[in-house]
């Protein structure tokens, strides 16, 4: 679905998942910027939840980052929605109110707390811990392929089905501590606990409650395990945690666990299979990156600027302020959408083209600023780096074999499916 020029922007509701039907509705964030940079949705069809505003600009959303104290992502909840079905249809046994668990995550804290947490993690993604997974990164990556290849011996594959959901899985499954023959199940918790919005991958939403029950039971019998013997891995790190003194509960273990496969899986197998696709689509483009006029480091940041992961984190406004002009109501919800900063005219030159060649690319894609910048940003960069060398080594000539299907969401910009023959 797309908007006329015409269309009044006040009945827009950009929660509207029609709009997205081919990805983000760029054609609306276009005038949205142009038109109405802070505009309101009123979030049809969850009377339990009011509407939120979208910040559409780049300079907006990177304020918003980062005045965390006028913003908050505990408050409210980092979702345009913290409860997607009604009261009534809850499973009796689902793992309590949403809010609270997922405010047990880093992503949805604020300071001090969730800087403390922050530094507990911090030093497992630093630039050079990261590197020191370049030889594990490189070795993921060829078996996934050569797995995807046993499977599929006449050479039509899916980019993402059997390659782009495994190798991230396999990589943060690795530093998590995870076998790699779990791999399996990683992909399908960050699957039903993320795609909610998608009927083909979440039939129904008690799929999402059993998803982390099942996820907290795994974690749980990990950390058992690492009761009897410490590893060199997250978990490890999360069980000997200690903030202001005391070790973290048992669910903050468990949710820090999850939010750490979740951003480690979904991110990284989102932009990578929808960059390649954008070179698999461009010849030129794709000859600027075999010839190496475009540097690999350089081609991954146009990776994350043309096809961010997640299309927006929401703010909850703490007292009365205003953005751009527009008054905000403290509890309003506030939506940056960096799908729409990242192209912005106003800080990238002709945004809407992908450009390898790209230099000046200070995106979003690993959020607007402040303290919630991705932990995991060099972790990914240096994933998609070798995952971009070793698949253009291996098969230069990959085409593409068939029609790409999206995934239906507002929050996860990512393709479903991508026939390929390699």
């Amino acid at each position: 679905m797309t908007t006329s020029a015409g269309t009044d922007l006040s009945q827009i509701d950009i929660s509207d998942l029609s709009l997205w039907d081919d990805g983000p509705p760029h054609e609306v964030f276009e005038r949205l910027r142009n038109e109405q940079p802070v505009h309101w949705s009123p979030l049809e069809g969850f009377a339990h939840e009011a509407g939120f505003w979208s910040v559409t600009r780049f300079e907006e959303i990177a304020s918003v980052g980062r005045d965390f104290e006028t913003f908050s992502s505990e408050m409210g909840g980092i979702l345009a929605v913290n409860q997607f079905m009604p009261d009534d249809q809850i499973p009796d046994d689902a793992p309590g109110e949403p809010l609270y668990f997922m405010r047990m995550m880093l992503i949805a804290q604020d300071p001090p707390r969730h800087d403390r947490l922050k530094a507990l993690v911090q030093k497992a993604f630093t630039p050079k811990r990261s590197l020191d997974h370049a030889d594990r990164i490189r070795e993921i990556v060829n078996l996934v392929y050569d797995n995807a290849l046993q499977r599929h011996p006449d050479g039509k594959i899916d980019l993402v089905q059997d390659v782009g959901v495994y190798v991230p899985a396999m990589v943060i499954g690795d530093m998590l501590g995870a076998p790699r023959e779990d791999a399996d199940k990683l992909v399908d918790w960050t699957n039903r606990t993320t795609a909610f919005e998608d009927p083909r991958v979440v039939g129904d939403m008690s799929d999402t409650w059993e998803a982390l029950k099942e996820v907290f039971e795994y974690v749980w019998n990990l950390v058992e395990a690492r009761g009897e013997e410490r590893q060199d891995d997250l978990t490890s790190a999360l069980l000997d945690a200690e903030v202001d003194g005391e070790k973290l509960t048992a669910g903050e273990i468990c949710m820090f666990w999850f939010l750490l496969m979740v951003a480690g899986n979904d991110s990284t197998r989102a932009t990578f299979c929808s960059g390649y696709l954008s070179l698999l689509e461009d010849p030129e483009q794709m000859e600027l990156v075999k010839s190496g006029a475009a540097g690999p480091e350089q081609v991954v940041e146009e990776f994350v600027r043309f096809h961010p992961a997640f299309a927006y984190m929401r703010r909850t406004a703490t007292k009365d302020t205003e953005i751009a002009g527009q008054p905000i109501a403290e509890g309003d919800k506030v939506l940056m959408w960096y799908v729409s900063g990242n192209r912005d005219a106003s800080a990238f030159d002709n945004p809407h083209h992908f450009d390898v060649g790209r230099t000046l690319n200070e995106h979003q894609g690993f959020g607007g600023g402040g303290r919630h910048f991705c932990l995991g940003a060099g972790l990914a960069r240096l994933e998609m780096k070798i995952w971009l060398e070793e698949t253009l080594r291996r098969f230069p000539e990959m085409k593409l074999d068939g029609e790409p299907t999206r995934l239906s969401s507002t929050f996860l910009n990512q393709y479903r499916t991508i026939p390929v023959a390699v």
